[in-house]
């Protein structure tokens, strides 16, 4: 999900309020007197004053609680880019929040710090930002939208819902980085809030998808991802961090850049981004380049028309071509986005239809 770089100031007034206490929604009573919670297909039973596996949501005085409404771990001005979206409102920036805790687990998260982190120890520590605040913040930074990223969205979707529907109110974009592993309730929750949907398809196999998470089906995630498009209309993304002896051989490659055309079509962008180091994955390497380049190759040979390289900067991978001349149409030399070569979304030199939306506020 990329890793925090750039923070911008809270107000005295956001850092000084009290968080509300908020009942979590997507939850049941159980015969034993716990309480499930149906958010994701963990199906998660918690007992009082403990709470479910993603550390977030938990039972006092018998009712289900979202520990971290309002409660942000990191305030980011990022660009757009970064999370990675190429084809959403190229060369924006947007106020790009994160919480403590996760339902995924990733065991290479690069961002476990928080992701990882339980709201009983921390949580009154970090800022209170409301819904308002955070538009009003994003308004005074002259940013286009916001983005959820750096833990899974999921574990606060209460928060994310209502911070999601203040910005859509207010002509702003909104953006769920996520690796989609909730319930069709609560996807039908927020999705209708909801711009942009990416998706990490983190393997090719339940198994390989167990190696790198808590996650032993990942069906629930695919079926997810497709729904957010087809049913709610959302611009997705898929970014697949390929992770050196797990997701790394051709197979594991071609299988997801077919996942990716069969299920969402060979327009959808698809990311492939370079594992670095980290966390319980440590031993191992990062990346190399050339399997990203072998991966962008096997992306284009399953048919997929937008296939990118992430996480090495400069590298002309980084660049969106139009399938229809050939031409650089979007160059991404950091920090600088030239998308000369596109207007209103469509290849300047040929009217091919890039699939990308534009915003007059972004690149040049």
């Amino acid at each position: 999900m990329g890793r925090p770089k750039s923070s911008i100031s809270v107000s005295a007034a956001s850092i000084l309020g009290a968080a509300p206490v908020v009942d979590a929604l997507f939850c049941e009573e159980t015969a034993s007197g716990g309480v499930r919670c149906t958010l994701c297909p963990h199906h998660c039973v918690v007992s009082e004053n403990t709470e479910g596996l993603c550390k977030v949501r938990g039972v006092r005085d018998g009712r289900l609680v979202a520990l971290t409404y309002a409660r942000p771990a990191t305030i980011i001005s990022d660009e757009i880019e970064k999370k990675p979206l190429f084809h959403f409102h190229p060369g924006t920036r947007a106020l790009s929040l994160g919480g403590y805790g996760c339902n995924v687990l990733c065991s290479g998260c690069q961002n476990w710090q928080i992701s990882h982190a339980s709201a009983r120890t921390e949580t009154t520590r970090l800022p209170v930002l409301m819904p308002a605040d955070a538009v009003a913040m994003a308004q005074k930074h002259k940013l286009a939208g916001v983005v959820f990223t750096y833990n899974d969205p999921v574990v606060w979707i209460e928060y994310v819902h209502d911070v999601c529907a203040a910005f859509k109110e207010a002509g702003l974009y909104t953006a769920f980085i996520t690796a989609a592993y909730l319930n069709e309730d609560a996807l039908d929750y927020v999705a209708p809030v909801l711009d942009a949907f990416k998706f990490d398809l983190k393997a090719a196999t339940p198994e390989s998808w167990a190696n790198l998470t808590k996650v032993k089906d990942p069906e629930p995630a695919y079926a997810a991802t497709v729904r957010a498009r087809e049913v709610h209309g959302c611009h997705v993304e898929v970014v697949s961090n390929i992770v050196p002896s797990i997701n790394d051989d051709d197979a594991s490659l071609s299988a997801m850049a077919c996942w990716v055309r069969d299920n969402l079509g060979q327009n959808t962008p698809w990311h492939v981004t370079r594992f670095i180091p980290e966390f319980e994955l440590s031993y191992l390497a990062a990346t190399p380049i050339k399997t990203l380049e072998r991966g962008v190759r096997l992306g284009k040979a399953a048919g997929l028309r937008f296939v990118y390289l992430g996480n090495v900067p400069d590298h002309p991978g980084r660049h969106t071509v139009c399938p229809g001349c050939g031409r650089t149409v979007i160059r991404r030399d950091e920090p600088k986005i030239d998308g000369s070569g596109v207007e209103r979304g469509l290849c300047l030199a040929c009217g091919e239809d890039l699939g990308i939306i534009w915003d007059a506020r972004g690149v040049s």
